[in-house]
């Protein structure tokens, strides 16, 4: 696919989701007033559009690479750069609306603590790559020693 076709995939489906939203809220809440995440009349959480268009723009980006980059380990580290990018506001959007603005990182539910998840996702994500880059380093198959 080239950059138009996946630019093009990009905005119907951000403009398919956001329709989706919209329409959703409204007959939900009514018309918008505010952003929030109460469900007082007119006040709309934005938190479900920003993680489907999120996504989408995740999914869309990471075939875009898959069209371009053509080396493995360098494919994995774009796609980490762009899930960094995309995930990262995502998590904070998610954390600001359950615990309000950051103090510190905890696992409780009180305000002002953010569970870290986006560390143990990009960490992770960052070990595969470590893995796939001996694996490509290695040469693609297991090491053996022959005799």
């Amino acid at each position: 696919m080239n950059a138009k076709l996946h630019a093009a995939a990009w905005a119907v489906g951000s403009t398919l989701i956001t329709t989706l939203w919209v329409v959703s809220e409204w007959q939900d809440v009514g018309a918008l007033e505010s952003f929030g995440h109460e469900g007082e009349p007119g006040q709309w959480n934005p938190t479900l559009w920003a993680l489907a268009v999120g996504g989408w723009g995740l999914f869309v980006g990471i075939k875009a690479l898959g069209a371009y980059v053509r080396d493995r380990v360098r494919f994995h580290v774009a796609a980490w750069a762009l899930g960094l990018v995309v995930l990262t506001p995502l998590w904070a959007l998610i954390e600001w609306q359950d615990n309000g603005r950051f103090e510190r990182f905890s696992r409780s539910s009180e305000p002002g603590s953010w569970e870290p998840w986006i560390l143990y996702v990009l960490g992770g994500w960052a070990l595969a790559i470590v893995l796939i880059a001996l694996w490509e380093h290695r040469g693609g198959r297991p090491h053996t020693t022959s005799s």
